[in-house]
């Protein structure tokens, strides 16, 4: 159950733990699941995952992560907001750093687009994914982002 809900979004508090990695993730299939093709759910699967578990594994911060749902027209809004410290991503840098995984590289090749936003303390790492699968006619991407509104 959201902690909080509104029509068309929903909000989550998860523990800063890999345990709230699938969870998230179902949260999140759960929200999109009557809208969201099949193929497009894979990709939020995965895209949920990496954005969750970073927030789990690099925010160093003991405070509640919250995942924000969104349904938009056409496509699904996910913000993942964390009490770290954030993080600017630079280019060439998985490339560079020892052990950096491709994560936030997964998440741009599987959304429409995605950003990070640091604010009021905390991290917030955004994605906007299409419900339609791949093979449908892809949506004008709106000026503003979905973490603006």
């Amino acid at each position: 159950m959201p902690t909080a809900e509104r029509e068309g979004v929903a909000t989550h508090q998860l523990e800063p733990e890999a345990a709230s990695v699938p969870e998230a993730r179902r949260l999140a299939c759960e929200f999109a699941e009557s809208l969201i093709g099949e193929a497009q759910r894979s990709r939020l699967e995965v895209a949920v995952s990496e954005v969750v578990a970073n927030a789990v594994r690099h925010s160093g911060s003991d405070e509640e992560i919250r995942l924000v749902l969104a349904h938009k027209d056409g496509y699904l809004c996910v913000r993942v907001i964390d009490g770290g410290t954030g993080l600017v991503p630079q280019p060439g840098a998985m490339s560079s750093d020892p052990g950096a995984g491709f994560g936030l590289f997964l998440v741009e090749q599987l959304t429409r687009r995605w950003g990070v936003t640091r604010e009021d303390g905390k991290t917030r790492v955004w994605f906007e994914i299409d419900y339609a699968d791949g093979d449908a006619p892809a949506l004008a991407i709106p000026d503003a982002p979905c973490d603006s509104l």
